[in-house]
């Protein structure tokens, strides 16, 4: 599984090996040994829960379902330092705390996370004014700044890599929806010219083959064999004439396989996605194709999005005149996990399919199975 450890998060964890460093080297000099070992493993488990909540797919991730809980842990364990050390010679200790509020905006909305940190703000220093006995207005103003500073910078910083994540998809959706425009003016041009062919030239072959027959019954001698050739050319010229139609009807269809290869070229590297799509899966329905592209490229998203999948495979086969489609990950779901907007859309484009959605959480992987009528190609 790939993680995800970018500059933000390197200067978070350089940030708090310097607080660190320099807490254990004031306290070596100073007159709170006796409390070593315990700021020792509370600086240690805030830093280890700090790189655990930034990865990137993780059960314990910011965005995991352990995320909230541990930020909210780590946020005791500063308290807890700033309970054990002398507030007067470790102001810098909250510091940590703006490291936390940096996360804030990934688990909860901006204006929430904001008052959240106001929160905060005011009851650090209240504990720094109870165990110094001064007022420290001016220094819980200054750092309460930085913390709004941090939250708004991290929120814009969210909202930034939002946007890249939702361009991505639509620009795979545009490529695959732009394959299939194309498909389907070839589509319409190949019906086009087969109608054309179908319906002038062969009326005219079926035409001239009856007037041959006639002719041949009319003439005799060496001008009746000519006739007799004549007509058996006809006959042959009208039966490339319909084979050729029906070839052209055959291969004006979108393959499903081709189709859906758009949506899965440019996805992160996190996520592999197998494709096991025979090549002789046609759609002859294109309102039928885009609705299924759709549905395909939401499935894509909750894998990268909710379920933290590394892995999805897409199987089809047609049954009883029955197209198939199953896509299973091996992400894990929350143990509260609801259908959303995104799975009663896919259940919406079905129905106006005449197809239906099954949905199977077990385990804790998402598989979805797709049926709908499968369309055979009108071979004229």
């Amino acid at each position: 599984m790939k993680t995800k450890f970018d500059f933000a998060t390197l200067a978070g964890v350089l940030t708090w090996l310097m607080v660190y460093g320099i807490s254990i080297f004031l306290l070596q000099n100073g007159q709170a040994g006796q409390n070593l070992w315990q700021v020792h493993l509370l600086f240690l488990l805030y830093g280890g829960l700090f790189i655990a909540l930034t990865q990137e797919q993780f059960d314990f991730a910011l965005r995991g379902r352990f995320g909230p809980p541990l930020l909210a842990l780590q946020l005791v364990f500063a308290f807890a330092l700033l309970w054990l050390l002398p507030a007067g010679q470790f102001e810098f200790l909250a510091i940590l705390t703006i490291i936390w509020a940096a996360m804030l905006p990934f688990v909860m909305r901006t204006a929430v996370a904001m008052l959240v940190v106001v929160v905060v703000v005011a009851s650090w220093h209240a504990m720094v004014a109870w165990q110094t006995g001064n007022t420290v207005w001016i220094t819980a103003l200054l750092y309460g700044s930085f913390h709004l500073f941090a939250v708004l910078v991290q929120s814009a910083s969210r909202d930034a890599e939002m946007a890249k994540d939702e361009l991505e998809q639509k620009h795979q959706q545009l490529q695959a929806t732009q394959q299939l425009l194309q498909a389907a003016s070839r589509q319409s041009e190949r019906t086009r010219i087969a109608r054309n062919l179908h319906d002038l030239v062969g009326h005219h072959l079926t035409a001239l083959t009856i007037q041959l027959q006639v002719a041949g019954h009319l003439t005799e001698g060496e001008a009746k064999q000519q006739v007799t050739k004549c007509h058996q050319l006809a006959k042959l010229l009208l039966a490339d004439v319909r084979e050729a139609v029906s070839t052209m009807r055959q291969y004006a269809d979108v393959s499903l396989l081709d189709a859906i290869q758009p949506l899965v070229a440019l996805l992160p590297e996190q996520l592999k996605v197998r494709l096991q799509i025979p090549d002789d899966i046609m759609l002859n329905d294109l309102q039928q194709a885009q609705h299924l592209l759709c549905i395909v490229q939401e499935a894509i998203s909750n894998c990268l999005k909710h379920s933290g999948a590394t892995d999805l495979q897409i199987t089809a086969a047609v049954t009883d005149g029955e197209l198939q489609l199953s896509m299973v990950d091996n992400g894990k779901l929350a143990a509260n996990w609801r259908p959303g907007n995104g799975i009663k859309g896919m259940q919406e484009r079905l129905a106006e399919c005449g197809g239906v959605l099954l949905v199977d959480s077990t385990q804790q992987a998402m598989h979805l199975r797709l049926r709908l009528p499968y369309m055979e190609s009108e071979n004229a």
